[in-house]
């Protein structure tokens, strides 16, 4: 016998629309008690609802869209924050009956492409340049809710757009994190400090940019002159070991990206965390377990995922929503960044005694 929700209604003694509304976790007029009695008659005919009959039924497919925006056509999940603001979202999204569609684009093609095949609430998008941000936002109709996950914007294209409708944006503070983190890296005594990021481009906003920007700051305000002998991107970890006499510490765009430095660098037999201190960003799940373990900001990106659902939710129902969150990072000292202006101290007493 197939069951419909005609049928469970009719057990339960109520209407299919407050059957509809339990299976979508809508209970905010329901009554614990028919809560608990529609669930039990639910798992008692181990009842799955047809999503394509709810879809034409009422317009609605509880699918959401997570468009990760990276080069290449892959998304690397080992990477922690790919998986970590994925199990932010996922966790939501299921507590509140909807599913997830997660899909790379590269172009606005991908875009286009994956509209025609499904039919979406609305879609948290990762990691988009402000250009691509144009582009794509112009592709998903204005009535289709979304949320941009570390979009950063110019000064002229945020003032558009404040007035798009159900657009909005999520975003940690990086470029005060870039600063926080080399101005920690200054009170322990470091001047000779050298960047690492994934490849960027400077006069594009953007998360790695901004951290730049922000390390640059902190620099300047020290009257730190930086030199971009000392400036390094992913691919270029044997250029790091050249200068490795000159350099006392390193700012890593992501805790990802230190944990790549640190074991290149010592199957090389050329890591000494007393010489090279390295300060990360994320505060990844395995960053404290690390040898050593990581000194970093932690962005939370659990909780980014799930403050962007919740966003997404919220435009999704009609809700009033912020256009753009900002999140603070927090400064998290471990074991990776050594204290030289104390070494610095006693070597000049020892001078001066002599």
């Amino acid at each position: 016998m197939k069951v419909t929700i005609k049928m469970i209604a009719e057990e339960a003694g109520v209407s299919m629309t407050t059957v509809t509304n339990v299976l979508k976790n809508r209970t905010d007029r329901v009554s614990k008690e028919k809560i608990e009695l529609i669930n039990d008659i639910i798992k008692k005919y181990n009842y799955t609802p047809n999503m394509n009959a709810r879809s034409l039924a009422n317009s609605s497919s509880n699918l959401i869209g997570l468009l990760y925006h990276s080069v290449g056509g892959r998304i690397d999940f080992s990477d922690p924050f790919v998986s970590e603001l994925l199990a932010g979202i996922e966790e939501k999204t299921k507590d509140n009956g909807y599913f997830v569609l997660v899909y790379n684009i590269e172009t606005v093609d991908d875009v286009i492409k994956v509209q025609k095949n499904w039919k979406f609430e609305g879609f948290i998008i990762v990691g988009l340049s402000e250009n691509s941000f144009e582009e794509i936002h112009k592709n998903i109709p204005s009535d289709t809710p979304i949320v941009f996950v570390d979009t950063h914007l110019t000064a002229d294209m945020e003032k558009e757009f404040i007035n798009l409708p159900n657009r909005y944006i999520i975003s940690s503070e990086d470029r005060q994190a870039g600063h926080e983190a080399t101005k920690f890296l200054i009170s322990q005594g470091h001047r000779k400090i050298g960047f690492l990021g994934f490849t960027f481009n400077e006069n594009e906003p953007g998360v790695i940019n901004e951290r730049f920007y922000g390390f640059k700051k902190a620099l300047q305000e020290s009257s730190i002159s930086f030199d971009y002998r000392f400036f390094f991107t992913d691919k270029e970890f044997e250029k790091i070991t050249d200068v490795l006499e000159e350099i006392t510490a390193l700012v890593v765009s992501s805790d990802y990206l230190a944990i790549n430095l640190i074991h290149y660098l010592r199957m090389r037999g050329l890591y000494d965390k007393k010489k090279l201190s390295i300060i990360g960003f994320d505060d990844v799940s395995y960053a404290k377990f690390l040898d050593p373990p990581l000194t970093t900001i932690r962005l939370n990106q659990k909780n980014k995922g799930i403050i962007a659902f919740n966003l997404l939710n919220k435009a999704i129902h009609g809700e009033s929503v912020d256009k753009i969150t900002n999140l603070s990072g927090d400064l998290i000292v471990r074991e990776s960044v050594t204290n030289v202006a104390s070494k610095i101290g006693k070597q000049a007493r020892r001078k001066n005694e002599k």
